[in-house]
C-alpha cells in the first residue's frame, strides 16, 4: 500500500492524553497513513498505551523508543523512518478532526502543494480559542507551528528540528518556507491543542525563552549562508517573534526573573532592529501591533500586558 501521509507523534509523559491523540489518528478517514510514535524516554505509562495501539493496528502504528533528547530529536527520528508522500506532526497531548488528513491530502494533490495548512483550536479548561492560521502563505504570516500542516516529504528531507531547544517549530518551519513553491490553505480548525495543562509554552521558566535568540540567530545564519537573506524579512522575524510575541508571553508569566530575561531580549532587539519603523514591513502591520511593539521596545511591557488582557489575547499566541 502506498503511504500517503506519515504522522509523527513524539511522546513524553503524556499518559493522560496519548489515548485521545492516537485514537484521533488511527480513525482518520484517510486510510493510507502510517503513524510513527517515538517515545522520547518517557518514564510514565505512555508506552503501555502505545503498545495497545501497536497490537490493535499493527499495519498502521509503529513504535520507537529512544533515550530522552527532546521533542525535536524525537521528531527527527520520525522523519528518518517516514515512508509517506507527505509528513504530518501531531503532539501527543493534541488531537485531529477525523477527516483532517483526507481533506488536507486531497488539497495537496489538487494544487500540487508543498505544504497544506489548516486552522488551529486551543482548548483551555473553560474556553477555546480559534486561530485563523490560513489567511496568509508567506514567511511573514504563516504560523510557526509544525503541527497544523502537512509537508511534502521531498521538501523536508534535508531539514531537521533542533534538539533540546524551545521554539524548534519556528526554526524548522521558517527555513522550509524559504524553500517552498506552493502553499495551500484550508480554513477549518482540524488541529486541536490541549492547552489546559503544564506544557512547554505554558510554564513559567522564563530563562528557557532565551532559546529564541539561539533559534533566531540560527535562522538568520541559514539565510545568509544560503543566499536567501533579506534585511526586511529578517527584521520582521525579530520584530514579530521577539519584540512582540516572546516579550508578551514573558510579561504574562509569573516568574521572578522575567524582567532580567525581558531586558536581554530588549537589548537583542535594540542591537538588531533599532530602525524597525523605517523597514518596509512596518507599513503593512496593524496599528495595534505598532502600539504593542512601541510599548515593549520602550520597556513598557506591563502596559502591553494590560492591553492584551483587556482584549482577551493573553493566551494562544
Amino acid at each position: 500500500m502506498k503511504i500517503k501521509v506519515s504522522v509523527i507523534v513524539p511522546v513524553y509523559n503524556v499518559e493522560k492524553f496519548i489515548d485521545k491523540c492516537l485514537n484521533s489518528i488511527v480513525n482518520q478517514t484517510l486510510k493510507e497513513i502510517e503513524i510513527i510514535v517515538v517515545n522520547d524516554g518517557s518514564p510514565d505509562n505512555s508506552q503501555k498505551i502505545i503498545d495497545k495501539y501497536v497490537k490493535k493496528y499493527p499495519e498502521k502504528v509503529q513504535s520507537f523508543i529512544k533515550e530522552n533528547g527532546g521533542q525535536g530529536s524525537a521528531r527527527n527520528l520520525g522523519i528518518e523512518k517516514a515512508k509517506g508522500e507527505y509528513i504530518s506532526f501531531v503532539d501527543s497531548d493534541d488531537w485531529l478532526d477525523l477527516d483532517a488528513l483526507e481533506k488536507m491530502y486531497s488539497l495537496a494533490k489538487k494544487d500540487n502543494s508543498d505544504i497544506v495548512i489548516c486552522d488551529m483550536v486551543d482548548h483551555y479548561a473553560n474556553y477555546t480559542i480559534y486561530h485563523n492560521c490560513t489567511k496568509y502563505n508567506s514567511v511573514f504570516e504563516v504560523t510557526p507551528s509544525a503541527c497544523n500542516k502537512i509537508f511534502k516529504k521531498e521538501l523536508i528531507k534535508d531539514f531537521r528540528f533542533l534538539s533540546k531547544l524551545w521554539y524548534e517549530d519556528f526554526n524548522f518551519t521558517t527555513k522550509i518556507l524559504f524553500n517552498t513553491d506552493k502553499i495551500s490553505n484550508i480554513s477549518e480548525g482540524f488541529y486541536h491543542c490541549n492547552c489546559g495543562h503544564e506544557s512547554t509554552m505554558n510554564n513559567n521558566n522564563s530563562k528557557k525563552n532565551l532559546d529564541m535568540i539561539i533559534i533566531m540567530d540560527d535562522i538568520i545564519n541559514y539565510l545568509k549562508e544560503n543566499k536567501k537573506y533579506d534585511e526586511n524579512i529578517a527584521s520582521y522575524l525579530i520584530f514579530d517573534h521577539i519584540l512582540i510575541t516572546t516579550i508578551n508571553r514573558l510579561a504574562l508569566q509569573k516568574s521572578k526573573d522575567k524582567k532580567e530575561t525581558i531586558n536581554i531580549f530588549l537589548k537583542y532587539c535594540k542591537d538588531n532592529i533599532s530602525g524597525y519603523t523605517k523597514m518596509p514591513f512596518y507599513n503593512e502591520i496593524s496599528r495595534n501591533r505598532k502600539i504593542i511593539a512601541w510599548l515593549n521596545y520602550h520597556d513598557l511591557y506591563n502596559v502591553s500586558k494590560i492591553i492584551l488582557l483587556l482584549k482577551g489575547k493573553m493566551k494562544g499566541k
